[in-house]
């Protein structure tokens, strides 16, 4: 093995630079992951316009080329993706089987740690997920965000399985939600964009396309499920549609915000809940213990991972990738370094 790998430093303003840097070593409880491919995601923007002192990339998945000398039952070669937390196992919420949520992160990775836009990234051994031999390293991304973060937020819904799924921003996200909401059995699922290429995808998925562009949005859906949707997914983050969310949900419904918005929504607590009695959600990433339940329905044949992906580039080729993905017009998109 080389001694350096190439490494993507976001330097701010768009501009990305491809750095030769030291391969690191894994720690005694810690794996060097080498990068098959890496998602690209909606919150990678942040970096992307303001720079990183890591390297980002939060959707990895790769093979163990080492292995800390205390980690059992993990040998080099095996297949696996990275879970975003280092969560600490021990607080409050990672008792509680929350590990999204933990109360003392030690690491984001792609975040706050080195992440997967580079050959090789180091994460603890535990958020080194092993896969089988049979599922291809790229299309497993789709077990993190893609999919795991979309099932994650149907199982905050809660029971009863929705008959009834308005879906609002058909990136990566939204896209997954409606396969999802699909599979879990959705009488009928509505996608809301405003990117002609994410409604099409949408609609693939099973979806009735509805265009955010178009004054009578809201009513569209409304004509379509009378007395509205059971759960609504919120996966553009904007205040707007964030509202539009509300109206769509039936009384009795529930919505849940899976989208990142730092603006403040205003929500009328008698006519928006009380009266209508819904119920409002939040939702972030999955918890590692809900890794299983995609991962069945992934090898099982209920979720395509295939739909998902529809672009691919080489590492050298990042800031090609990041253009596609900005302009709407894909689906997910992979770095391969």
């Amino acid at each position: 093995m080389a001694d350096t790998m190439k490494a993507a430093r976001f330097l701010g303003g768009g501009r990305i630079e491809l750095q030769e840097l030291p391969i690191p070593h894994p720690g005694p409880d810690e794996v060097l992951v080498e990068v098959h491919s890496c998602a690209l995601c909606g919150t990678d923007r942040g970096a992307y316009r303001h720079g990183s002192a890591v390297t980002p990339g939060h959707e990895v998945a790769g093979t163990a080329a080492g292995v800390g000398a205390e980690v059992a039952g993990l040998e080099e070669g095996a297949r696996g993706v990275v879970y975003l937390v280092d969560f600490c196992g021990e607080c409050f919420a990672c008792r509680a089987g929350s590990t999204n949520m933990c109360l003392n992160r030690r690491k984001m990775y792609g975040f706050t740690a080195d992440g997967g836009f580079a050959d090789f990234e180091v994460v603890r051994s535990r958020c080194f997920l092993p896969i089988d031999g049979e599922m291809p390293l790229d299309l497993a991304t789709t077990l993190l965000d893609f999919y795991g973060t979309s099932l994650h937020a149907f199982r905050r819904a809660g029971p009863p399985a929705p008959e009834t799924v308005g879906v609002i921003g058909c990136g990566p996200i939204g896209l997954g939600a409606i396969a999802v909401a699909t599979a879990l059995g959705a009488r009928q699922v509505f996608g809301i964009d405003v990117a002609p290429y994410r409604l099409g995808l949408a609609e693939t998925l099973g979806a009735e396309p509805v265009d955010a562009r178009a004054r009578d949005a809201t009513a569209q859906v409304l004509r379509g499920a009378p007395g509205g949707c059971d759960v609504v997914m919120e996966a553009a983050g904007i205040t707007s549609t964030q509202r539009q969310a509300i109206d769509i949900a039936a009384p009795g419904g529930r919505v849940v915000f899976v989208a990142h918005n730092q603006e403040p929504l205003e929500v009328h607590t008698l006519t928006d809940l009380i009266a209508q009695e819904r119920t409002l959600l939040g939702s972030e990433y999955f918890p590692i213990g809900a890794f299983s339940e995609g991962y069945g329905l992934l090898t099982s044949g209920a979720l395509d991972a295939g739909a998902a992906v529809s672009h691919r580039f080489p590492l050298e080729q990042i800031g090609d990738a990041f253009e596609a993905f900005w302009s709407g017009a894909t689906a997910k998109v992979l770095v391969q370094p």
